[in-house]
């Protein structure tokens, strides 16, 4: 499940970091009696953007300020746990006011260990956010909207675990609805959609810290218009996924799956789609105080306007050293390709992400950071070639 929180900005700005764990703030928290904690946060970043619309001429610059408060309320005991958190992302462009934003989320968890071998969690977010202009269904076209798009998302899942933890054998089953409706009346009804979903994963352990497994992931996703001469977007997908997961073998820790997927529309007019699928990540530690990520994943996203999906494929690599007590870094590239099915010029886009992260955890509750993301753009849809440089500086603080 994808999330739309933050800015184009900010996201960039956020992914440098995304892999390391070297520099992490240690939150406190207040007890508030009950068994309850009350663990507060607040972030603060500052950035430059040279291209807020991720415009291919006629760029806009501009600095951005980001403000995000949050909190975290917390209780558990041997056989249960709960949470339930929210933040508020505030976004001010100094130099192009029509990209300024306020997002919301919540989530809360719920988690029970109904005996030694059965487990139960119940799940919920609900964002109130936005696709920043030059994203999303204004891609390459930023400039000719006013506004952000703003949307309402709402994800709950029940997820369900068979195996006490002693057994070779365990069943994961995972069942859950999710919601997205933007705002805009008539101009944006027909991306609201809906998606029911469910996954089943049996995983086995054979020893050394590995297990095998085998997963199936079926989605039925519904729009809630078609436009009058279009044909439907409704549709449904199934995943077939065989794979390995491993931790601590030979200095690597990581899970591969591959297998297919099969996409296939309602509507007979548009084409039925079966192809590879892949979900890849691997974390090399040669050293304590130094690591490599390698991921790679294939996935279909919903269309943005063009074609009937969209196919995409990322690779990426990040490496994380901790250079003393205090100071980690996290250098990362990632290459995406996005082909368009469906669409009659044959669609297709390569973006290129390199990002340099620099932490420095001044205390305990007190995590600054410095990074600059790079972002290059080839598309064949004329106007939506970019460029885009991020630089931000920030700070994280807790109890």
């Amino acid at each position: 499940m994808i999330k739309t929180k933050v800015s184009g900005a900010v996201f960039l700005a956020a992914s440098l970091g995304a892999s390391s764990v070297l520099a992490e703030t240690e939150e406190a928290f207040i007890k508030l009696g009950g068994g309850v904690n009350f663990t507060p946060s607040v972030n603060l970043d500052v950035l430059y953007d040279d291209n807020v619309t991720s415009a291919e001429t006629d760029e806009i610059e501009s600095w951005v300020t980001v403000f995000t408060p949050g909190f975290l309320l917390s209780a558990e005991n041997d056989k249960s746990a709960y949470t339930l958190g929210y933040s508020l992302t505030r976004g001010e462009y100094h130099d192009s006011e029509e990209d300024n934003y306020t997002d919301h989320e919540v989530t809360a968890d719920a988690a029970w260990a109904l005996t030694a071998r059965h487990k139960l969690a119940v799940s919920g977010t609900y964002l109130d956010g936005h696709e920043s202009r030059g994203t999303g269904f204004s891609q390459g076209g930023g400039a000719a909207i006013t506004a952000p798009d703003e949307f309402q998302d709402t994800d709950i899942q029940v997820r369900y675990g068979f195996g006490a933890e002693s057994a070779k054998g365990h069943l994961d089953v995972e069942l859950g609805t999710r919601e997205r409706d933007f705002e805009g009346d008539a101009r944006t009804e027909a991306r609201d959609r809906s998606t029911d979903y469910a996954g089943v994963t049996f995983r086995y352990n054979v020893g050394a810290r590995t297990e095998v497994l085998a997963q199936v992931n079926h989605r039925d996703i519904s729009y809630d218009v078609t436009p009058l001469g279009d044909a439907s977007l409704n549709s449904t997908e199934t995943d077939y996924l065989v794979g390995v997961t491993w931790e601590g073998t030979a200095k690597t820790t990581g899970s591969v799956k591959v297998g297919s997927s099969e996409k296939k529309f309602d509507d007979n007019s548009r084409s039925d789609f079966t192809g590879p699928r892949w979900e890849v990540g691997v974390r090399w530690a040669p050293r304590s105080y130094s690591s490599f990520d390698f991921t790679t994943s294939s996935r279909s996203d919903e269309t943005n306007g063009t074609g009937d999906f969209i196919d995409v494929a990322s690779y990426s690599v990040a490496w994380n050293h901790e250079w003393a007590d205090r100071l980690s870094s996290t250098l990362s590239y990632e290459y995406a390709e996005d082909d368009y099915e469906g669409d009659s010029d044959s669609r297709k886009e390569e973006t290129n992400t390199t990002g340099l992260r620099v932490d420095y955890q001044m205390r305990r509750w007190l995590n600054l950071n410095a990074g600059v993301t790079y972002t290059d753009k080839d598309s064949t849809e004329a106007g939506s070639d970019y460029d885009r440089a991020v630089f931000a500086v920030g700070i994280q603080a807790t109890l």
